[in-house]
């Protein structure tokens, strides 16, 4: 009875997996949601939670599912929105569709949860918003705009949400990590236009860099580690980076000029043509699309 009752959106893979088992095997009732979900029951490693069917874009899927929480505990009492989508192409090359494709997930998907979960936060006069940022959100990356615009915004409503819940005993922060190596890498969706771009050689740049480095970067246990220390802290930061390079990251981005970040992202991601016999390629993306 005494357990603490954690609601996790995008619990099927990735990040938000990993912190729905971490959650779980430390001592939390879980619930995690997916769109394929059907109430079925999740074992890890000796501890197991519920996945409930959730369409972020389908405001009373998030309501039921919700009230389903609430139903059976009376309350919830963590909250982490890790359920997310990235679409790559140029700014030129991206539909007003597309870009709401990638805001109705990843930022009016959590603005659905927090309007549901968050009266009855208010009426327990506690509870803990967690949002997986990234670290996209301090460091635009060319080809990734809208995925570094929504992850900005996601930050800025977070800290506004700070403010808002504070009197009634509820915390709120952003946890971003950088690359991670999850399945969200072959998930990217690419514009439609990208399929004849104009910005062929720089985008090819950017995405063999990009998907490189997801590749051969840590697995999403110590991001999941993070959200489960950020969850019991007293008086969580407004955002938490994941791993120390990151943090040196942050540091260097408030000392140094838009200039000179625009300079290093190019050196790291548009100034080199990926090898001959590199795994990916721009026609086999979209091939596989």
């Amino acid at each position: 009875m005494n357990k603490k009752i954690a609601f996790v959106t995008g619990a099927s893979s990735g990040i938000g997996r990993a912190v729905a088992a971490v959650f779980a095997k430390n001592g939390y009732t879980v619930y995690g949601t997916s769109r394929r979900a059907n109430y079925e029951t999740v074992e890890t490693d000796g501890a197991g939670y519920t996945m409930l069917p959730i369409t972020l874009e389908d405001d009373g899927s998030v309501r039921d599912a919700v009230q389903y929480v609430i139903d059976r505990h009376g309350r919830i009492d963590v909250v982490v929105n890790a359920a997310g989508s990235g679409i790559a192409g140029a700014i030129e090359e991206t539909s007003p569709a597309e870009a709401r494709m990638q805001f109705d997930v990843c930022f009016f998907g959590i603005v659905s949860v927090l309007s549901h979960v968050l009266p009855h936060m208010r009426e327990a006069k506690s509870g803990m918003v967690i949002n997986i940022g990234s670290m996209a959100a301090c460091f635009p990356i060319a080809f990734q705009g809208m995925y570094s615009a929504v992850k900005s915004a996601l930050f800025m409503m977070t800290a506004t949400l700070r403010m808002e819940v504070r009197p009634f005993g509820i915390k709120a922060c952003v946890i971003e990590p950088g690359d991670t190596k999850t399945g969200f890498t072959k998930k990217r969706v690419f514009t439609q236009k990208s399929k004849n771009t104009a910005y062929r050689q720089p985008l090819e740049r950017a995405l063999y860099e990009m998907i490189r480095s997801e590749l051969s970067a840590e697995g999403p246990e110590k991001c999941a580690r993070l959200v489960l220390k950020a969850a019991g802290m007293k008086n969580p930061p407004a955002r938490l980076s994941v791993g120390a390079d990151n943090k040196i990251l942050y540091a260097l981005s408030r000392l140094t000029s838009w200039r000179f970040k625009e300079r290093i992202l190019g050196m790291m991601y548009l100034s080199k043509d990926p090898p001959k016999d590199a795994v990916w390629t721009y026609e086999k993306q979209f091939k596989e699309q």
